[in-house]
């Protein structure tokens, strides 16, 4: 029998392999032009390949969406085990990829007539898209309808956070894709800035002047927004798995935390941020 939901969602997605396999997660590729040559996200190159390669290059690299043509193979692959596919994208504001989606959804429609295709913009990325994509993937596990499923994402949506600091903001200013953080940076570059996702808007926070004091300041806005609210947390890192890692165990032993993953920036998120990012996404649990 089949099941009633198939979740697809982009490479910019921050989620540990082991959960994308679990929840047979259909993740399409967003392109990345490095150095001459164009590597599908996640697929032909790691990130520690990326790093070692964005240190040698001069010139930033360039990101793109994924084709239409990615979506419909995994629009068509959701189609072969569910009745309807759901697709969630990072948000749309910084990205066509949500776009994209909808149009590959619209020509999927035509070669799977009886396939229910759908497509959410998150308002979100990277880890937060994460919580969101987790959230839906648990409830067509527990085999709930695609409005069912949809109200899940909508429920993290609306409440996710995602609070991150930059080793430094050049790769961030040199991108352009967000002018008003770019702006922002000025003399900021030998600090270790903060910033935040929430509610579809990346706003600028603080510019603490070492990785320890951002670590602190990190844990104290959590604190200051959950209190002693159950919460479940995702925490993302570019090339500082141990910072991750710590991080993690802070969250456990200071706060009311139901669960914390560790997940690593994609190349393409990569390309924005440079490495040494680390942050977390996070929302309040509802009592059951």
């Amino acid at each position: 029998m089949p099941a009633r939901v198939a979740l697809v969602c982009d490479s910019s997605v921050c989620l540990p392999r082991e959960i994308v396999d679990e929840y047979a997660l259909h993740v399409v590729p967003m392109e990345l032009s490095l150095k001459g040559k164009t590597y599908l996200d996640g697929v032909d190159i790691s990130p520690q390949e990326f790093y070692s390669l964005l240190a040698q290059c001069e010139e930033l690299p360039t990101t793109s969406a994924p084709s239409p043509a990615s979506f419909i193979k995994a629009y068509t692959e959701g189609a072969a085990h569910a009745e309807s596919v759901l697709c969630l994208t990072l948000l749309s504001t910084v990205s066509t990829t949500y776009h994209v989606a909808l149009v590959a959804a619209e020509m999927a429609r035509e070669a799977l007539p009886k396939a229910h295709i759908e497509v959410m913009d998150t308002h979100t990325a990277a880890g937060g898209q994460g919580l969101v994509v987790l959230a839906a993937a648990r409830a067509a596990a527990r085999d709930a309808t695609l409005p069912q499923v949809k109200a899940e994402a909508q429920r993290v949506m609306q409440g996710v956070s995602l609070i991150a600091f930059l080793d430094t903001l050049q790769y961030l200013s040199r991108g352009g894709r967000i002018p008003r953080i770019a702006a922002w940076a000025g003399s900021a570059l030998k600090l270790k800035p903060m910033m935040e996702l929430s509610q579809g808007e990346i706003r600028p926070l603080e510019r603490p002047r070492t990785r320890r004091r951002a670590t602190e300041r990190l844990l104290a806005i959590v604190h200051e927004r959950v209190g002693n609210g159950a919460i479940r947390a995702n925490v993302m890192h570019a090339l500082a798995l141990d910072d991750a890692q710590a991080l993690k165990e802070r969250l456990l032993s200071e706060f009311n935390c139901v669960e914390a993953l560790v997940s690593e920036f994609t190349p393409v998120m990569g390309t924005h941020t440079g490495p040494g990012l680390v942050g977390i996404a996070f929302h309040r649990e509802e009592s059951p």
